[in-house]
Protein backbone atom coordinates (compact mmCIF):
# COMPACT_ATOMS: atom_id res chain seq x y z
CA UNK A 1 0.00 0.00 0.00
CA UNK A 2 1.36 3.30 -0.75
CA UNK A 3 2.34 5.50 2.36
CA UNK A 4 0.75 9.19 1.81
CA UNK A 5 3.16 11.79 3.86
CA UNK A 6 1.43 14.84 3.23
CA UNK A 7 -2.42 15.61 2.78
CA UNK A 8 -3.09 19.02 1.16
CA UNK A 9 -6.79 19.99 1.92
CA UNK A 10 -8.22 22.54 0.86
CA UNK A 11 -11.87 23.90 1.55
CA UNK A 12 -14.19 25.58 -0.77
CA UNK A 13 -17.48 27.36 -1.27
CA UNK A 14 -18.88 29.02 -4.67
CA UNK A 15 -14.89 29.05 -5.56
CA UNK A 16 -15.03 28.06 -9.41
CA UNK A 17 -13.57 31.23 -10.33
CA UNK A 18 -10.39 30.95 -8.09
CA UNK A 19 -9.96 27.62 -7.57
CA UNK A 20 -7.72 26.41 -10.03
CA UNK A 21 -4.88 28.81 -9.21
CA UNK A 22 -4.80 27.58 -5.98
CA UNK A 23 -4.70 23.66 -6.70
CA UNK A 24 -1.97 24.46 -9.59
CA UNK A 25 0.00 26.14 -6.82
CA UNK A 26 -0.44 23.03 -4.82
CA UNK A 27 0.77 21.07 -7.68
CA UNK A 28 4.16 22.88 -8.82
CA UNK A 29 4.96 22.83 -4.84
CA UNK A 30 4.10 19.15 -3.99
CA UNK A 31 6.51 18.89 -7.41
CA UNK A 32 7.94 15.26 -7.39
CA UNK A 33 7.01 14.27 -4.30
CA UNK A 34 5.70 9.89 -4.63
CA UNK A 35 3.66 10.37 -1.03
CA UNK A 36 1.37 13.19 -1.38
CA UNK A 37 -2.61 13.60 -2.46
CA UNK A 38 -5.00 16.32 -2.19
CA UNK A 39 -8.03 16.58 -0.43
CA UNK A 40 -10.38 19.16 -2.32
CA UNK A 41 -13.80 19.72 -0.08
CA UNK A 42 -16.68 21.33 -1.78
CA UNK A 43 -18.81 23.09 0.91
CA UNK A 44 -22.14 23.27 -0.73
CA UNK A 45 -21.07 25.26 -4.35
CA UNK A 46 -23.96 26.56 -6.04
CA UNK A 47 -21.83 27.77 -9.06
CA UNK A 48 -19.63 25.41 -11.33
CA UNK A 49 -17.18 24.52 -8.74
CA UNK A 50 -18.06 21.16 -8.90
CA UNK A 51 -17.41 20.80 -12.54
CA UNK A 52 -14.62 22.94 -12.58
CA UNK A 53 -12.86 20.75 -10.12
CA UNK A 54 -13.62 17.20 -11.31
CA UNK A 55 -12.49 18.44 -15.00
CA UNK A 56 -9.58 19.09 -13.20
CA UNK A 57 -9.24 16.26 -11.18
CA UNK A 58 -9.30 13.92 -14.42
CA UNK A 59 -5.61 15.01 -15.35
CA UNK A 60 -4.04 15.83 -11.84
CA UNK A 61 -0.44 14.34 -11.53
CA UNK A 62 -1.03 13.65 -7.64
CA UNK A 63 -3.95 11.86 -6.11
CA UNK A 64 -7.27 13.61 -5.77
CA UNK A 65 -9.98 13.24 -3.31
CA UNK A 66 -13.47 15.31 -3.58
CA UNK A 67 -15.63 15.38 -0.83
CA UNK A 68 -18.94 17.01 -1.10
CA UNK A 69 -19.97 18.46 2.67
CA UNK A 70 -23.36 20.13 2.09
CA UNK A 71 -23.67 21.55 5.54
CA UNK A 72 -22.25 25.01 5.56
CA UNK A 73 -19.02 26.33 7.94
CA UNK A 74 -15.20 25.68 7.34
CA UNK A 75 -14.88 23.97 10.55
CA UNK A 76 -16.81 21.44 9.32
CA UNK A 77 -15.81 21.29 5.95
CA UNK A 78 -11.94 20.87 7.37
CA UNK A 79 -13.36 18.30 9.48
CA UNK A 80 -14.83 16.40 6.46
CA UNK A 81 -11.42 16.98 4.64
CA UNK A 82 -9.33 15.54 7.50
CA UNK A 83 -11.70 12.21 7.70
CA UNK A 84 -11.30 11.39 3.74
CA UNK A 85 -7.34 12.41 4.31
CA UNK A 86 -4.62 9.44 4.74
CA UNK A 87 -1.52 11.28 5.29
CA UNK A 88 0.50 11.45 8.37
CA UNK A 89 0.74 15.34 8.05
CA UNK A 90 -2.25 17.52 6.92
CA UNK A 91 -1.78 20.87 5.57
CA UNK A 92 -4.68 23.20 5.13
CA UNK A 93 -4.59 26.02 2.73
CA UNK A 94 -7.39 28.50 1.22
CA UNK A 95 -9.11 28.99 -1.61
CA UNK A 96 -7.76 32.05 -2.55
CA UNK A 97 -3.97 31.20 -1.63
CA UNK A 98 -1.44 30.23 -3.50
CA UNK A 99 1.82 28.13 -2.10
CA UNK A 100 5.42 29.11 -2.70
CA UNK A 101 6.92 26.28 -4.88
CA UNK A 102 9.23 25.39 -2.25
CA UNK A 103 6.47 25.31 0.73
CA UNK A 104 5.84 21.65 0.49
CA UNK A 105 9.83 20.74 0.58
CA UNK A 106 9.98 23.35 3.70
CA UNK A 107 6.94 22.00 5.50
CA UNK A 108 7.82 18.51 5.31
CA UNK A 109 11.90 19.03 6.61
CA UNK A 110 10.72 20.82 9.55
CA UNK A 111 8.18 17.78 10.55
CA UNK A 112 10.99 15.38 9.33
CA UNK A 113 12.26 14.61 12.98
CA UNK A 114 9.72 15.22 15.27
CA UNK A 115 9.14 13.08 18.05
CA UNK A 116 5.93 14.12 19.38
CA UNK A 117 2.81 15.89 17.45
CA UNK A 118 3.25 19.21 16.61
CA UNK A 119 1.06 21.95 14.76
CA UNK A 120 3.01 24.57 12.22
CA UNK A 121 2.28 27.61 10.48
CA UNK A 122 4.16 29.92 8.06
CA UNK A 123 4.18 33.46 6.60
CA UNK A 124 1.29 34.47 4.28
CA UNK A 125 1.72 37.35 2.35
CA UNK A 126 -0.27 39.57 0.12
CA UNK A 127 -0.72 38.01 -2.90
CA UNK A 128 -1.53 40.86 -4.80
CA UNK A 129 -0.45 44.20 -3.75
CA UNK A 130 -3.53 45.93 -4.53
CA UNK A 131 -4.60 44.12 -1.39
CA UNK A 132 -5.24 46.05 1.82
CA UNK A 133 -2.63 44.38 4.07
CA UNK A 134 -4.90 42.19 6.50
CA UNK A 135 -5.18 38.41 7.34
CA UNK A 136 -1.53 38.57 6.14
CA UNK A 137 1.51 37.53 8.74
CA UNK A 138 5.09 38.39 7.81
CA UNK A 139 7.23 37.88 10.62
CA UNK A 140 10.83 36.75 9.69
CA UNK A 141 11.98 34.93 13.14
CA UNK A 142 10.97 31.55 14.05
CA UNK A 143 8.56 31.31 16.91
CA UNK A 144 6.90 28.86 19.14
CA UNK A 145 3.36 30.04 21.16
CA UNK A 146 3.99 30.77 24.76
CA UNK A 147 0.74 31.95 25.67
CA UNK A 148 1.50 35.63 26.41
CA UNK A 149 0.29 36.64 23.25
CA UNK A 150 -3.12 36.06 21.88
CA UNK A 151 -3.35 33.27 19.63
CA UNK A 152 -5.42 34.33 17.07
CA UNK A 153 -2.88 35.07 14.08
CA UNK A 154 -0.02 34.02 15.39
CA UNK A 155 -0.80 30.79 12.97
CA UNK A 156 -3.68 31.32 9.77
CA UNK A 157 -5.67 28.61 9.02
CA UNK A 158 -4.55 29.74 5.65
CA UNK A 159 -1.30 28.13 6.49
CA UNK A 160 -1.26 25.58 9.00
CA UNK A 161 0.19 21.98 9.04
CA UNK A 162 -0.79 19.39 11.69
CA UNK A 163 0.70 16.01 12.71
CA UNK A 164 -2.57 13.73 12.28
CA UNK A 165 -2.38 12.42 16.06
CA UNK A 166 -2.73 16.24 17.01
CA UNK A 167 -6.71 15.27 16.07
CA UNK A 168 -6.71 12.49 18.56
CA UNK A 169 -5.18 14.74 21.11
CA UNK A 170 -7.60 17.89 21.19
CA UNK A 171 -9.79 16.71 18.48
CA UNK A 172 -11.39 18.24 15.55
CA UNK A 173 -12.13 21.80 14.84
CA UNK A 174 -15.45 22.98 16.58
CA UNK A 175 -18.11 23.61 14.21
CA UNK A 176 -19.74 26.42 15.77
CA UNK A 177 -16.58 28.20 14.85
CA UNK A 178 -15.66 29.64 10.97
CA UNK A 179 -16.62 31.05 7.94
CA UNK A 180 -20.33 30.04 7.25
CA UNK A 181 -20.94 28.99 10.83
CA UNK A 182 -22.31 30.13 14.06
CA UNK A 183 -19.40 32.37 15.03
CA UNK A 184 -17.92 33.63 11.14
CA UNK A 185 -14.34 33.21 11.96
CA UNK A 186 -11.48 31.62 15.21
CA UNK A 187 -12.07 28.07 14.04
CA UNK A 188 -7.72 27.92 13.78
CA UNK A 189 -7.55 30.13 16.89
CA UNK A 190 -9.82 27.68 18.89
CA UNK A 191 -7.67 24.74 17.59
CA UNK A 192 -4.20 26.35 18.05
CA UNK A 193 -5.35 27.75 21.60
CA UNK A 194 -6.75 24.23 22.89
CA UNK A 195 -3.36 22.46 21.03
CA UNK A 196 -1.85 25.15 23.51
CA UNK A 197 -4.26 24.02 26.54
CA UNK A 198 -3.29 20.25 26.05
CA UNK A 199 0.49 21.24 25.99
CA UNK A 200 1.51 20.48 22.06
CA UNK A 201 4.33 22.65 20.39
CA UNK A 202 2.29 25.63 17.98
CA UNK A 203 5.58 26.94 15.51
CA UNK A 204 5.53 29.47 13.25
CA UNK A 205 8.00 28.84 10.47
CA UNK A 206 8.79 31.73 7.91
CA UNK A 207 10.47 29.79 5.29
CA UNK A 208 6.55 28.06 4.62
CA UNK A 209 5.08 30.45 2.64
CA UNK A 210 2.00 31.39 0.90
CA UNK A 211 -0.09 33.98 -0.99
CA UNK A 212 -3.25 35.25 0.22
CA UNK A 213 -5.38 36.99 -2.91
CA UNK A 214 -7.78 37.87 -0.46
CA UNK A 215 -8.98 40.90 -2.60
CA UNK A 216 -9.70 43.43 0.34
CA UNK A 217 -9.39 46.75 -1.19
CA UNK A 218 -11.85 49.04 1.01
CA UNK A 219 -11.64 49.92 4.45
CA UNK A 220 -15.19 48.73 4.56
CA UNK A 221 -14.59 45.30 3.89
CA UNK A 222 -11.59 45.36 6.42
CA UNK A 223 -14.29 46.56 8.98
CA UNK A 224 -16.79 43.95 8.00
CA UNK A 225 -14.11 41.18 8.27
CA UNK A 226 -12.85 42.39 11.72
CA UNK A 227 -16.37 42.79 12.95
CA UNK A 228 -16.53 39.24 12.27
CA UNK A 229 -13.13 38.35 13.53
CA UNK A 230 -14.12 40.41 16.98
CA UNK A 231 -17.42 38.24 17.24
CA UNK A 232 -15.10 35.07 17.27
CA UNK A 233 -12.67 35.97 19.76
CA UNK A 234 -15.91 37.11 22.26
CA UNK A 235 -16.92 33.71 21.72
CA UNK A 236 -13.29 31.96 22.47
CA UNK A 237 -13.42 33.71 25.54
CA UNK A 238 -16.70 33.05 26.70
CA UNK A 239 -16.07 28.93 25.91
CA UNK A 240 -12.84 29.55 28.00
CA UNK A 241 -14.36 31.82 30.55
CA UNK A 242 -12.17 30.05 32.80
CA UNK A 243 -8.82 30.91 31.70
CA UNK A 244 -7.07 33.69 32.99
CA UNK A 245 -4.31 33.84 30.53
CA UNK A 246 -6.65 34.20 27.74
CA UNK A 247 -9.53 36.34 29.66
CA UNK A 248 -6.75 39.11 30.11
CA UNK A 249 -6.21 39.87 26.35
CA UNK A 250 -10.02 40.98 26.80
CA UNK A 251 -8.92 43.39 29.88
CA UNK A 252 -6.28 44.79 27.30
CA UNK A 253 -8.84 45.10 24.42
CA UNK A 254 -11.08 47.00 27.27
CA UNK A 255 -7.65 49.42 28.20
CA UNK A 256 -7.52 50.32 24.32
CA UNK A 257 -10.87 50.86 23.99
CA UNK A 258 -11.23 53.83 27.44
CA UNK A 259 -7.53 55.70 25.73
CA UNK A 260 -9.19 55.85 22.26
CA UNK A 261 -12.51 56.66 24.06
CA UNK A 262 -10.32 59.71 26.01
CA UNK A 263 -8.35 61.14 22.85
CA UNK A 264 -5.90 58.07 22.72
CA UNK A 265 -5.20 56.52 18.86
CA UNK A 266 -7.36 53.83 17.74
CA UNK A 267 -6.86 50.49 16.70
CA UNK A 268 -5.67 50.39 13.24
CA UNK A 269 -6.51 54.12 11.61
CA UNK A 270 -4.95 53.12 8.46
CA UNK A 271 -7.32 49.68 8.11
CA UNK A 272 -9.70 51.67 9.73
CA UNK A 273 -10.17 49.71 12.33
CA UNK A 274 -11.00 51.23 16.44
CA UNK A 275 -11.00 49.68 19.59
CA UNK A 276 -14.83 49.94 20.54
CA UNK A 277 -15.47 48.31 17.15
CA UNK A 278 -13.38 45.38 18.24
CA UNK A 279 -15.10 45.38 22.45
CA UNK A 280 -18.74 45.40 21.11
CA UNK A 281 -17.82 42.70 18.42
CA UNK A 282 -16.15 40.68 21.08
CA UNK A 283 -19.18 41.31 23.92
CA UNK A 284 -21.54 40.43 21.08
CA UNK A 285 -19.95 37.19 20.40
CA UNK A 286 -19.68 36.05 24.20
CA UNK A 287 -23.44 36.29 24.26
CA UNK A 288 -24.02 34.46 21.68
CA UNK A 289 -21.46 31.35 22.47
CA UNK A 290 -23.13 31.28 25.68
CA UNK A 291 -26.37 31.17 23.85
CA UNK A 292 -25.47 28.14 22.03
CA UNK A 293 -22.78 26.47 24.79
CA UNK A 294 -25.39 23.45 25.63
CA UNK A 295 -24.31 22.73 21.51
CA UNK A 296 -20.61 22.02 22.20
CA UNK A 297 -21.33 18.41 21.30
CA UNK A 298 -21.95 19.38 18.26
CA UNK A 299 -18.30 18.33 16.88
CA UNK A 300 -18.05 15.83 15.03
CA UNK A 301 -15.18 12.88 15.56
CA UNK A 302 -13.21 12.11 13.32
CA UNK A 303 -12.51 8.43 12.16
CA UNK A 304 -8.45 7.96 12.28
CA UNK A 305 -7.64 4.66 10.46
CA UNK A 306 -5.41 2.21 12.50
CA UNK A 307 -3.15 1.88 10.15
CA UNK A 308 -2.08 5.16 9.82
CA UNK A 309 -0.47 5.17 13.34
CA UNK A 310 2.96 3.27 12.53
Amino acid sequence: MTTIGISFIVCTRDGADRILRTLDSIVTSAGALSDAELVLVDNGSRDATAKTVLEWQATAPLPVTIVHEPQPGLAIARNAGMAAAGGDILAFTDDDCRLHPHYAVNMLRHFAHDRDPVIRGGRVELGDQRDLPFTIKTASEPAIYDGSDHPGGFIHGCNMAIHRDVIQRIGPFDPLFGAGARFRSAEDTDFVYRAYRAGLPIEYVPDCVVFHHHGRRRQADIRHLARAYAEGNGALYAKFVADRRLLRHLYWDLKGLARELFGGAPMDPDLGLTHRANVVGSIIGMARYAGFRSRRSEVRPIPVPNALHR
